[in-house]
């Protein structure tokens, strides 16, 4: 189900596509199924539509709404990780500066070649294999940082020490934060549920006009579209990556700004 769901929503455009034809093939199956209750001038069968058409209609809201909540969430999850990172490294790079001299520069430039790291790991955008090259390189800086870290804590294990490594070590935290948020998206079973109750609903709503005799363009073509581009757009917020709805990487471009330009921390001498 999973990788059913995976290659529907990979791109919005498909997204949009194949659930708009969806609902609306439903919406006109409903619509001839409902004319033969027309035919039939079945009152009382008739008068039971409004109610069971609304009370699904209202069902599609509360779920879809529901969803939308969700991968909003874990959109507004993974942005507030990339100021958190950038943040985090910031500080890092100020702390660096009281680190022994044999440490202090090499330690400043590998957190100037890690912001560039995470940089090409958003950029990577859903290519496993570009994504794989970023976490690499990042973790091979995470364990560069962290020898030059053990050895300065030999050397100087002082409070200044310990505030440098509290800080490397939640700039190491943030990466495994960022690809589990990455990951982290709306479960297939529910997926399955909007599509199935979005069909519903259209469905009704054709099989109401169908009953009645009439349809108009929003019972059959408007509803049908206009569901469609609300799951496109939840879609979108849970797929970031991917869609026309992103992530801004602004505080991570800053930071990568700001290290450019400070100039080397002064060398400390007695």
């Amino acid at each position: 189900m999973d990788e059913f769901f995976r290659s529907i929503f990979r791109n919005q455009w498909l997204v949009i596509l194949v659930v708009g034809l969806w609902l609306l093939v439903l919406a006109e199956v409903g619509f001839r199924t409902g004319l033969r209750l027309f035919a039939t001038h079945d009152e009382a069968r008739k008068a039971q539509i409004g109610g069971v058409q609304g009370a699904v209609l209202g069902m599609l809201g509360l779920i879809l709404g529901f969803t939308f909540a969700m991968a909003v969430g874990r959109y507004e999850n993974r942005r507030d990780l990339v100021l958190q990172e950038a943040n985090s490294i910031g500080t890092t790079y100020l702390r660096a500066a009281l680190l022994p001299e044999a440490h202090k520069t090499a330690v400043e430039a590998k957190l100037r070649r890690y912001v560039d790291a995470r940089l090409d790991f958003y950029n990577a955008g859903t290519d496993a294999a570009k994504i794989d090259a970023a976490e690499k390189v990042t973790a091979a800086l995470q364990r560069e940082l962290w020898e030059h870290t053990v050895a300065v804590a030999k050397e100087a294990p002082t409070p200044i020490t310990a505030t440098f490594i509290n800080t490397l070590n939640e700039t190491i935290d943030l990466d495994a934060s960022r690809l589990t948020a990455m990951r982290a998206r709306v479960p297939s079973a529910v997926w399955m549920l909007v599509l199935v109750v979005a069909g519903a609903g259209c469905y009704a709503s054709g099989y109401g006009a169908g009953a009645n005799g009439a349809r108009s363009n929003f019972s059959n073509t408007l509803l049908p579209l206009l569901i469609a581009v609300i799951i496109t757009l939840i879609s979108d917020f849970d797929r970031p990556r991917q869609g026309m709805v992103g992530i801004s990487q602004q505080p991570m471009l800053d930071v990568q700004a700001s290290l450019s330009t400070l100039p080397p921390s002064p060398s400390h001498k007695p």
